[in-house]
């Protein structure tokens, strides 16, 4: 970022040292036909380096090998959800991706290293429960529960430590 906006301060100066210099040498009929030219070229300069300098900013653009990948693993791994994990007792969340072959015991391994839950003390005794439905514990494979994709009416989960006491 910084070597583009460095390239871009550069590029201008340049410009304007060479518009003034040709100001200063050539006669009035020169300057104008010059002057011209130069806004044009300048403009369409200005144009591309604006257009290189904000690419990265605008939503949905991305370098193709990344999203060819992308698209190689989702046909590969089958449909691809996001759901939504919560720990409720202190707030903690995580969004995960994942298939219709992926587990639980998947699921609550993954979102305890999100959420920083790796202490081997907490080991077992974890549960994760559709927020829709927190009387039985999920176990199994996700295939067999409502997935359906992230959005309003998305795919939320509690994982809870219930210890055995």
């Amino acid at each position: 970022r910084w070597l583009k906006l460095f390239w871009l301060k550069t590029f201008r100066q340049a410009i304007r040292c060479s518009l003034i210099e040709s100001l200063v040498s050539a006669p009035p009929t020169v300057i104008r036909m010059s002057a011209a030219r130069r806004s044009t070229m300048g403009l369409v300069l200005a144009a591309c380096a604006a257009v290189w300098v904000l690419s990265p900013a605008f939503a949905g653009l991305s370098a193709s090998a990344p999203s060819v990948r992308g698209a190689r693993t989702a046909r590969a791994a089958g449909q691809i959800y996001e759901v939504m994990v919560t720990n409720p007792s202190v707030g903690a969340r995580t969004r995960l991706n994942i298939n219709g072959e992926t587990t639980v015991d998947e699921i609550i391994t993954k979102s305890r290293r999100e959420m920083d839950f790796e202490m081997t003390f907490l080991d077992g005794d974890w549960y994760l429960y559709d927020i829709k439905d927190e009387t039985k514990p999920l176990s199994g494979k996700m295939s067999q529960y409502d997935l359906r994709p992230w959005g309003p009416e998305g795919m939320e989960l509690h994982l809870l430590y219930q210890p055995k006491v």
